[in-house]
């Protein structure tokens, strides 16, 4: 009895929380991994390209379409289940996905639109039928990743990341499978369909959980004057941790398909994805920040806010280092699972995993400034950095390819972290990276 009291009383914490998103980002990349690798032997690079290419268009498209609201959903639904506002997270929860389910309706048609009639030059025909099969996939996307916002904000972290990082991959594979066994010949398009699938049911288990949880908020209130203005200018501004995030990771992509053919952009993908393997302890980390972090704040607590900064960033650099250590060896191995033509992808691969390495060595700072109230400053350095981005992609894709453009995301994650080092120091006065090697492994609110 004693143990499970124990155990019970360990689930609400931090700790709890990171292992178990740990747990889901490795069980989820394991299969993933799988899949890439499957994919890449089974279908020809071209046909894996165009799929890559559909595929970050679907997730741009779906993440911007939430407004920032699945970032203020950590925020409002952490502080106002703290401040026991049962009514307000029931409030707030509807309107998150009633408005972003409108926006995502909205980039639906536009993909439509781009798709039939965008000239050749820009979308062409390889690329049409993948992305108009695609564009049903982006109202799922979006309401997906608001359900991952609100559960994240309630503690949830499993039904929070579950569906993306672990169902979905789950289910690719298995589509995947079903196809292969029933001797089909694997293309673009028939991905995206399986990408559909995969992105419907894990949806559908998310809100069922979301929805016994909200159920419980029976408090009736008053509603206040202009509460949906206050949610909306607090999420608008969190649109460019997303977009900060996104169009770093895929800019890239998205500049080298009108320099590259689809094969290279598929082996450019494949060293994404082996590079994105050292994100997970940081991913973990920093996805259990926001929720301590922002209550720290709210309590007036700016020394606990600072520690828990320190603390976070400890915890990711370290094995994120011994990672990029084992990396830098033994990536040459893990690309040749993939088969012959993806060599080259090797120092792509490693130089974009060592601007995974930069951004652990600062694993808190983006939810330190977004969690207590600076995300307007940090928009404006995120924007500014995204220009950069784009520019440093223009001009190095062209006379380097794939090299230019991992070089140009690196460099452009390097700015924008002295950048949110520099604003948080002038703000909060102190340095949010890692300072020294953890000495225990507390993975709870309690640095």
């Amino acid at each position: 009895m004693a143990l499970a009291r124990a155990f019970s009383k360990f689930r609400t914490t931090s700790g709890f929380a990171s292992i178990a998103t740990l747990g889901v980002r490795l069980g989820g990349a394991g299969i993933g991994f799988l899949s890439h690798i499957a994919l890449a032997r089974l279908i020809e690079p071209a046909q894996y390209g165009v799929y890559v290419f559909a595929w970050t268009i679907i997730v741009l498209l779906g993440t911007f379409s939430g407004i920032g609201l699945p970032v203020a959903a950590t925020k409002f639904v952490a502080t106002y289940q703290d401040q026991q506002k049962q009514s307000h997270l029931s409030l707030f929860t509807r309107y998150a996905a009633i408005v972003g389910l409108l926006v995502a309706f909205l980039a639906t048609c536009l993909m439509f639109a781009v798709s039939f009639f965008a000239p050749e030059h820009i979308v062409e025909p390889i690329f049409r039928p993948a992305l108009l099969i695609g564009a049903f996939c982006i109202p799922l996307f979006t309401l997906t990743e608001v359900g991952k916002g609100v559960a994240r904000g309630f503690g949830r972290n499993v039904v929070a990341y579950a569906p993306a990082y672990l169902f979905r991959p789950i289910l690719i594979l298995l589509g995947v499978a079903v196809l292969i066994l029933s001797g089909w010949t694997l293309n673009a398009v028939h991905l995206v369909y399986i990408s559909l699938i995969a992105l419907l049911l894990p949806l559908l288990w998310q809100w069922s959980f979301m929805r016994g949880t909200l159920s419980a908020c029976t408090e009736q209130a008053p509603r206040e004057v202009g509460l949906n203005r206050v949610w909306l200018m607090t999420a608008l501004p969190l649109t460019a941790v997303e977009a900060y995030n996104l169009l770093l990771a895929n800019t890239d992509i998205l500049v080298l398909k009108f320099y590259v053919t689809p094969a290279d952009l598929a082996v450019y993908f494949v060293g994404t994805k082996i590079a994105a393997l050292l994100s997970f302890v940081t991913f973990a980390i920093s996805a259990s920040a926001g929720k301590p972090i922002a209550a720290a704040f709210g309590r007036g607590d700016m020394d606990k806010v600072r520690q828990l900064t320190h603390h976070f960033a400890n915890l990711a650099f370290w094995p994120t280092l011994a990672g990029f250590v084992v990396l830098l060896i033994g990536g040459g191995v893990l690309l040749s699972l993939f088969g012959p033509v993806y060599a080259d992808a090797y120092l792509p691969m490693i130089i974009l995993a060592f601007g995974v390495l930069l951004q652990s060595f600062t694993a808190a700072a983006k939810y330190c400034m977004a969690m207590t109230g600076g995300q307007k400053q940090m928009s404006v350095v995120l924007v500014a950095t995204l220009g950069l981005n784009l520019l440093l992609n223009l001009a190095l894709v062209p006379p380097f390819g794939i090299v230019g453009a991992a070089t140009a995301t690196v460099l452009a994650t390097l700015v924008s972290i002295i950048a949110l080092l520099v604003l948080i120091k002038r703000q909060m006065g102190f340095w949010a990276i890692s300072n020294g090697v953890p000495t225990k492994l507390n993975l709870t609110s309690d640095a």
